[in-house]
Parts: C-alpha cells; structure tokens; sequence
C-alpha cells in the first residue's frame, strides 16, 4: 500500500502525455503545467520524476534555489550522482573565468573606471554563465538515456531568474532535441519563437467525484468511501485541500 505521501491518482491524461514527451512520440518536447496553488503540480513533477528515473531525470525546486549558479550546480550535482561524467563546477568555473578575465582598470580613465568596472564584470559573469550552461547542458544530453528535466515551482523565482529560464536556459534546453523539459508553476514561462513550438502547456483542473473516491480507495479509509461526492464538493475538487483533510482523518491506513 503507497503511504500518504506518495500516492498519486488521477491525472492520466497528463501523465500520458509526458511519457509521450520523454518517448519521442509527442510532436512537443516540452510540457509547462500551469494551475493555482493546492492543484496538484508538484505532485505530478513528482510522480513524472519517479516514472521516468531510468531515463536519467533531474529535478530542480526553484523555490530553493537564489542564483542562476544554484540551478547549474544542483543539476550537476544531480548528474554526478547518476554517473554522468560532470567535472566539479567550482573547478570548470574557476577555469572559465580565468580564460574570460578582460578588466584592466590601468587602462581606464579614472572617472569611467567604476562604471567600465561594472559593465565589464557584469559582461564577463554573463559569458562564464553562459560557458557553465552550455558545457554542462552539452554533457547532460551526451547522456544515451535521453535526460528528463525537471523544474518546479517557477512563479517562486525573482524577476532576474525568471528572465534567464525564458530566453536563456530553457531555450538552450529545448535546442538539444533529445532532452525533455517538464515546468510547472502558478504561472509557467512564454517563451519566444521558435522555442514556443516544442511546448505545450496544460492547465491542470480540479479533481473529479472518481478521483476523490479513487484517492479514497487507494488510502485505505473505508470509513469515507461513499462520502467522495460530499468531499469533492466541500474542498471544490482541490488536491491539496483534500490531502490536507485526509492527513487529519484518525483512520489508520488500510492493508489492502
């Protein structure tokens, strides 16, 4: 029997179609899921994740992340962890910043030195940002297994961050053709042509009666079964609210 923290019903139709996305059969290479608070997003990143790990998945919580440098980092971290050969990032940084140094304030006029300082060092964190991507995203997709990326929780992300997942890392993403992208967040990233063709973006609803009396069924609260029509109605169809509602029902779970 899955524990409470586990289970996964319902939403077949997208959990179709991004095994569709990850297999190739799908015209798209990308799914952005889009839905308020409570709908269940994180819940089906996840349950995408545990489906599809033996095809070398990556799973990234923006919510917990601050610097553009954190994503790169924790995905190489992650691909470490899978045997993907992915040298130490502060090592390739360290590496990439010596071979993009260019500030030489000798040569600046003293009253454009602190501005030149600024765009130079702005300029050059851009082009090592920019090497980091690419040499990590090209070992990533070196990897047979077709890599899954996943990023979660995208409307948590400040207003810097959030512009260079849309016309930075996601487009460097879907410009590798066996890669598949999955985002989910309150509001998901548009993104600019060509790149917005390889994505679909669905809207997750409520959940059904059937749900509810299947996430019931699959809990083991034999006390409630029957009761799905009345649950679903007082918590609108909302996963969240629901889950919050059968966390605090006493009924041990079932053995069935």
């Amino acid at each position: 029997m899955p524990s409470r923290e586990h289970v996964h019903v319902d939403r077949t139709e997208q959990l179709a179609r991004s095994a569709a996305v990850v297999d190739g059969r799908n015209e798209q290479q990308a799914l952005f899921f889009e839905g308020p608070e409570g709908i269940g997003k994180t819940s089906l990143l996840r349950e995408i994740y545990r489906r599809h790990i033996a095809s070398g998945v990556y799973y990234v919580d923006l919510e917990r992340v601050v610097e553009k440098d954190d994503v790169l980092r924790d995905l190489a971290r992650q691909a470490r962890r899978q045997d993907v050969p992915v040298p130490g990032y502060q090592a390739v940084r360290s590496q990439i910043a010596q071979s993009t140094a260019t500030v030489n304030v000798h040569d600046m006029r003293a009253r454009n030195a602190n501005i030149q300082m600024v765009v130079n060092t702005s300029r050059d964190h851009k082009i090592q940002l920019d090497a980091m991507s690419d040499a990590l995203l090209d070992t990533l997709a070196g990897d047979p297994r077709n890599p899954v990326i996943c990023l979660d929780g995208f409307e948590h992300c400040e207003a810097p961050m959030r512009d260079w997942l849309g016309t930075d890392l996601l487009p460097e993403l879907l410009s590798r053709r066996r890669t598949s992208v999955f985002v989910a967040g309150r509001h998901v990233p548009r993104l600019a042509y060509p790149h917005v063709t390889a994505v679909h973006t669905m809207v997750l609803p409520p959940f059904g009666v059937d749900a509810v009396e299947e996430w019931i069924t699959t809990l083991g609260f034999d006390s409630l079964k029957g009761q799905a029509t009345s649950i679903h109605r007082s918590h609108q169809g909302v996963p969240g609210l629901i889950r919050e509602f059968l966390g605090l029902h006493s009924e041990p779970l079932g053995t069935g």
